[in-house]
């Protein structure tokens, strides 16, 4: 009895360890909102120069022409007659006052704006916008801004402050996403493999849809001729469907931050690569010295010294064929290489055609 309970349990532990083993290399699945947005669904900027006041000294300097037309014309709308060069005050600044609108937005939603000095202020911290109207690059208005400037902190410039909520919608801007009872999905990073992908997802879930995938980025969609009368119902369902994208083939290497990123696919293959007492070996081979005195093996991955040329010892990495750009720059972590030693290797393995995948310096 006791030796079938613990068959019992040895056949449950490798059961989990296998379903484990499993889902870690399961291929995850994405709807395709996820990955791509509906052609005609965009942001628009909106764009003003107001007056911004309440500065304690700190406004444009009193001289500036920009500020005493902007005051002189602002008191003239109230009924007062002042000449422009009467006017003297350093407690205003001229600004530019900007934000993003999202699509469909509605007379009375409100949108953040971002107010920048246009002149000579010093600081706009503390100082109050008047209201202005933001024009689109049509010249119409489409919202109004006013508020109290705020600051994201010490360290942020003291004549750029935000606003949020602090632009009222005027006047509907609408998006237009159907042309010819058609509809197009656009990836957000194109990609031939995933465009075809995506095609095939869509026709599997509506056989009997016309479709076609016109480049690596878009997907028109013509909308079966039951569903025109909803079709927000059916982009929502073309929507919620599920792809296997392809995965990203790409390193991209932060080198201000340091920081690597990596696709899960991107390869090394056969390459040797030597950095002071570090010598890395991609698809071990006949270039390996006869005398082996690690314990590891060439081919495998593990760290063994071997007496090179000189007789100096040094740290050996060995992969197979081929390794991802993960495995290597584990193991040049694990040895104490810094992110400055391994980003210019990477760079030296691309540069002999080794990375098997798109290097991206930012």
């Amino acid at each position: 009895m006791k030796s079938c309970r613990l068959l019992r349990s040895a056949a449950i532990v490798l059961l989990v360890t296998l379903a484990s083993a499993a889902a870690a290399h399961a291929v995850p699945t994405v709807r395709i909102k996820d990955i791509a947005g509906i052609q005609g669904l965009r942001d628009n900027q909106l764009v003003g120069v107001g007056l911004v006041t309440g500065l304690a000294g700190r406004g444009d300097s009193s001289g500036s022409s920009l500020v005493r037309n902007a005051i002189a014309n602002l008191v003239a709308n109230f009924g007062f007659r002042i000449d422009a060069e009467e006017v003297r005050s350093r407690n205003s600044a001229v600004v530019t006052v900007s934000c993003t609108v999202p699509p469909f937005v509605r007379p009375g939603d409100t949108v953040d704006v971002l107010v920048s000095s246009l002149g000579d202020a010093r600081s706009l911290e503390g100082g109050v916008l008047l209201q202005t109207p933001l024009q689109g690059a049509n010249g119409q208005v489409y919202a109004v801004a006013y508020g109290k400037l705020l600051h994201a902190g010490a360290s942020a410039a003291k004549t750029v402050g935000s606003i949020p909520g602090g632009a009222l919608v005027e006047r509907e801007i609408l998006s237009r996403f159907l042309e010819d009872q058609t509809v197009t999905i656009l990836l957000r990073h194109p990609d031939f493999v995933t465009a075809n992908t995506v095609a095939e997802a869509v026709r599997g879930s509506f056989p009997e849809i016309s479709l076609q995938a016109a480049d690596p980025s878009r997907i028109v969609i013509e909308i079966p001729e039951a569903r025109r009368e909803n079709p927000v119902a059916f982009i929502a369902e073309v929507e919620s469907i599920e792809v296997v994208p392809d995965p990203s083939g790409k390193v991209v290497i932060d080198s201000a931050s340091g920081v690597i990123i990596f696709g899960e696919r991107v390869r090394i293959g056969k390459v040797a690569v030597s950095y002071r007492e570090v010598t890395v070996n991609v698809g071990a081979g006949s270039g390996y010295p006869s005398s082996w005195t690690g314990s590891g093996a060439p081919g495998s991955l593990g760290a063994s010294g071997w007496g090179d040329l000189d007789g100096a010892e040094k740290q050996h990495f060995a992969f197979g064929e081929t390794t991802t750009v993960e495995e290597l720059v584990d193991t040049l972590r694990a040895i104490g290489l810094g992110t400055e030693a391994i980003i210019p290797i990477i760079q030296a393995i691309d540069r002999a055609g080794a990375l098997f995948g798109r290097l991206v310096i930012m």
